[in-house]
């Protein structure tokens, strides 16, 4: 869970590239990161750790970022927790929603940093309790 005052986001990325890049710019913008590289992986790593804001590509191995999000959301434990999702697919009306952002890839660093600390403020406002 959340230490008090710290911030911390889950990159979920299968590319490991695209995990550092991402988790080397929160970094420098003074969060705390964790990462994963599937979704079951995302899934466990969000229940066990409570991160303040997810930042989850759409396309994992295993259980896809839909999948990955259905579980958040079913979980009173990370229900409230707000998702930007990462896609380079269409994404349509009907995909469940349940996310706060969507962007396309490819994704500039700052515009995920901007995309992340907009649900950071958003999350501090309505509060981290589920």
């Amino acid at each position: 869970m959340s230490e008090p005052g710290a911030e911390y986001v889950l990159v979920v990325d299968d590319m490991a590239e695209q995990r550092e890049i991402y988790s080397t710019i929160l970094l420098h913008a003074g969060l705390r990161v964790l990462e994963a590289a599937d979704g079951e992986t995302a899934v466990h790593m969000a229940r066990a750790h409570v991160p303040d804001v997810v930042l989850l590509d759409v396309c994992l191995p295993g259980a896809d970022g839909f999948e990955v999000i259905r579980q958040m959301k079913a979980d009173p434990r990370t229900r409230r927790i707000p998702i930007v999702l990462l896609t380079a697919t269409a994404v349509t009306d009907d995909d469940g929603g349940g996310y706060e952002e969507l962007l396309s890839k490819p994704v500039q660093p700052r515009e995920a940093l901007a995309a992340v600390t907009r649900q950071l403020s958003a999350h501090r406002q309505n509060g981290r309790a589920p």
